[in-house]
């Protein structure tokens, strides 16, 4: 649009802004409109229709033998008893502290390793250390808290014989979450700080002006560029500040440290799955629910304001980085190596150790395995990704088009839906009046939404290809034609891997077997290793590390093969869950 002469850009103005032109302008995008409608049904049927049970609920005194609408109404008093329940407040300050911990930590210990990665020379070293860094992510909750649970534990631990219970220390337990945390996941925020480093050394490059001199100081390129990065990827945390890895904090959690580790989520899943008390646990909900929208908002306006370029830009390879400093690049590896023996040493516990002489089981793993359950929820969770792709797309267009009628009030939707969360009680009730309780259904129905990722995908477009998207609407290319010929073949890669993170997510996580399979045959293959740990003493410690490693390794391969293509961008939409 640049490109036209001014008079030509005041008519166009003038046409998109002029009232009285609105019906055409909606007949022009009415493509934009009808695309959606499907996608549209799903969530008004399983996120829009449960979240309307759960704030009935949150206002009655939900009997189960009496049913929602027969249930007396006590207004606000669920709300009245929850803020003044002191376990209540104890929960939220835990979440808080937790959060907070993880976002600060996380932030620094990325700032610093993005900084070393992108004072290396060698641009396969920092792919190295890069890929390596994120391997703990693709790694399921449960089975990498319990690499933990078995180092730290004295009953198992090959490290220690005796000492402090460490994992009942209350006092250790809020370090201990943030610090495994944020082993797990702080590849993300490297991976994105690194991208903004190298798009500001690609921008430097194009415009041919050399890395030398006061303009081009390592201050500019490096410093400012990975530290912008980090402030978004912190500023997109807090939009979840109500909000933690439940699967990871409930594997860790016990009685002897629930009072300083007890987060909002595991409150509302005991409050309403373990001592059904429905209406309290929908209450706690709605007030998370509140927060995190209210954040949510927030951080939206400040990212797009201040920090869209540096978390989409058309060049986000770390291979743009150019470093001649041989000092820097020393302690750069160095420092990368440090962090580096960590992780690797968590694999070496995963994936090597438990299959030494040193940690022989006593049964085999393979006993453990049901082949056709893998088999079953493997075809599950893929046709949950092909709907779960089908719905980003066509949500993702609208967006593409910046002066879509009716384009804010679309965006502020998808935000409320995506602050609404899943896993409640409202939801459970919600599946089980529809008589899927103990069936796979839900396990796939529920994998259709992550509409975070409808953000990424049309800021991957938009900052690469808007203008031709504007070209396109000013030669009067119809938006059929534009969606064929121009959207789908710009985004067809990273949406293929918004679905291939999408289906390891879906892969890793238990929550949704754990809320809605009560049958052990019907059990996802993570769930099953979730009971057996459960089992205490039962288990062989060896053999449970075995079956962890064959449970994450679909993952980690899927990881190791596609990896080109799981940029930092295609992250992004992970980091409200982290």
């Amino acid at each position: 649009m640049e490109h036209q002469p001014p008079n030509a850009q005041s008519n166009l103005h003038n046409q998109l802004h002029d009232p009285d032109r609105l019906p055409q302008r909606i007949w022009k995008f009415k493509l934009h409109y009808l695309i959606v409608i499907p996608a549209l049904m799903l969530i008004l049927i399983f996120k829009l229709l449960p979240f309307a049970n759960g704030i009935i609920l949150s206002v009655v005194d939900y009997k189960v033998f009496v049913g929602l609408f027969e249930s007396s109404w006590v207004g606000f008093n669920h709300f009245a008893q929850l803020f003044n329940d002191e376990n209540f407040r104890r929960v939220i300050v835990n979440t808080f502290i937790i959060k907070t911990g993880y976002t600060l930590a996380s932030g620094c210990i990325a700032f610093l390793l993005a900084l070393a990665l992108s004072n290396i020379r060698y641009k396969w070293l920092r792919g190295l250390f890069s890929s390596l860094f994120l391997i703990p992510f693709f790694i399921p909750s449960i089975v990498f808290v319990y690499i933990f649970i078995y180092i730290l534990s004295i009953s198992t631990s090959p490290f220690l014989t005796s000492g402090t219970l460490i994992l009942g220390d209350e006092t250790l337990f809020r370090p201990i979450i943030v610090f495994v945390e944020v082993l797990k996941t702080c590849g993300i925020p490297i991976i994105i700080s690194l991208a903004a480093i190298a798009s500001k050394h690609a921008s430097v490059n194009r415009q041919e002006t050399g890395l030398t001199g006061i303009g081009n100081s390592y201050l500019v390129m490096n410093v400012i560029p990975a530290l912008k990065a980090i402030a978004a990827f912190m500023v997109l945390q807090l939009s979840a500040i109500m909000s933690t890895d439940y699967e990871l904090i409930r594997s860790l959690l016990n009685p002897l440290v629930s009072k300083t580790g007890e987060t909002l989520d595991a409150y509302i899943f005991q409050l309403g799955f373990l001592m059904m008390n429905v209406s309290p646990s929908a209450a706690a909900g709605i007030f998370q629910f509140a927060v995190q929208l209210l954040f949510t908002i927030i951080a939206y306006f400040i990212v797009k304001r201040l920090f869209l370029k540096q978390l989409f830009s058309n060049h986000t390879g770390a291979g743009d980085i150019k470093t001649t400093n041989n000092g820097r690049s020393i302690i750069g590896i160095v420092t990368a190596c440090i962090y580096s023996i960590v992780v690797i040493f968590l694999l070496y516990m995963l994936f090597i150790y438990p299959f030494t002489g040193t940690g022989e089981a006593r049964q085999s793993v393979w006993s453990f395995i049901s082949f056709w359950n893998v088999f079953s929820y493997s075809v599950v969770n893929f046709v949950a990704v092909i709907i779960f792709l089908l719905m980003t797309v066509t949500l993702a267009y609208p967006l593409t088009v910046k002066h879509l009628p009716g384009r804010s009030l679309y965006k502020l939707f998808l935000l409320i839906v995506i602050s609404m969360g899943s896993g409640m009680i409202n939801e459970y009730l919600f599946v089980r009046s529809l008589e899927m309780v103990n069936t796979i259904i839900p396990q796939m129905i529920f994998g259709f939404f992550n509409l975070a990722a409808v953000f990424v995908l049309k800021s991957i477009f938009n900052s690469r290809y808007a203008d031709l998207k504007a070209e396109a609407e000013l030669s009067g290319k119809g938006e059929l034609h534009t969606f064929f010929t121009l959207f789908i073949p710009k985004i067809w890669k990273p949406l293929l891997a918004l679905g291939l993170l999408h289906f390891v997510v879906l892969w890793n996580s238990y929550l949704p077997a754990l809320i809605y399979i009560s049958n052990m045959e019907l059990q996802t293959p993570i769930m099953k290793l979730v009971q057996l740990a459960s089992s205490g003493g039962e288990m062989d410690s060896t053999l449970m590390l075995q079956l962890g490693a064959l449970t994450s390794l679909p993952s980690v391969m899927l990881f190791l093969i596609f990896r080109r293509w799981l940029t930092s961008e295609i992250f992004i939409g992970q980091i409200r869950k982290l």
